[in-house]
């Protein structure tokens, strides 16, 4: 009788345990903006500024837990909003290539604040949507952060000194997404922990 007790408190014991839900897994990413990344440069962005930004990304919940942007050289004066009424703000996530059927861009409402140095930018605990420019072709949020994940997403940060009637973007007979992207740097994934 002992034995059936101990083998069921165990039992137990186990079952407890192992339906214990599981930390979330999160992945944390840097990326370093400036002019020479290979999507402002494209744009042929003359902006002397630079950035670094540091995400937290929470791949259980599917929410932005941490975003912060600290840009040297630029100031909130100077962001350009992007897409109809501005509604893709002045910084986003892109993925690659830009302009591939595949692209997106997800808006980040975050908040601008005026430095000594320029400025930064700030999100936190922010569950990701459906991005403004891909959902019409059926990317998700998911897809998004699955981008990321992989290592093939960018952020692109867009200023008033990068306009259509200052920059072309090659290939594209004249026509720009106007503003173009000023500083852009690669999302570069530094690992998942719990």
């Amino acid at each position: 009788m002992k034995l059936f007790t101990v083998h069921a408190l165990v039992a137990s014991l186990c079952f407890a345990a192992c339906a214990s839900p599981a930390l979330s897994e999160v992945l944390r990413a840097t990326a370093e903006l400036s002019r020479d990344h290979s999507i402002a440069h494209g744009w042929g962005s003359s902006v002397e500024g630079t950035g670094y930004a540091s995400i937290d990304i929470d791949l259980e919940t599917r929410t932005l837990t941490h975003l912060l942007i600290q840009v040297y050289g630029i100031f909130p004066a100077d962001l350009a909003t992007a897409g109809l009424g501005g509604a893709l703000g002045a910084i986003h996530f892109h993925n690659y290539p830009q302009g591939g059927p595949n692209f997106f861009v997800q808006q980040l409402p975050g908040t601008t604040t005026r430095t000594d140095y320029g400025m930064q930018f700030e999100l936190e605990n922010w569950l990701f949507e459906d991005p403004l420019v891909g959902a019409e072709r059926g990317l998700t949020a998911q897809f998004v952060i699955d981008e990321i994940a992989a290592g093939n997403a960018y952020i692109g940060l867009h200023t008033s000194h990068t306009l259509c009637s200052q920059n072309q973007k090659e290939g594209h007979n004249g026509s720009c997404a106007a503003p173009g992207t000023a500083l852009s740097g690669h999302v570069s994934v530094q690992g998942f922990t719990d």
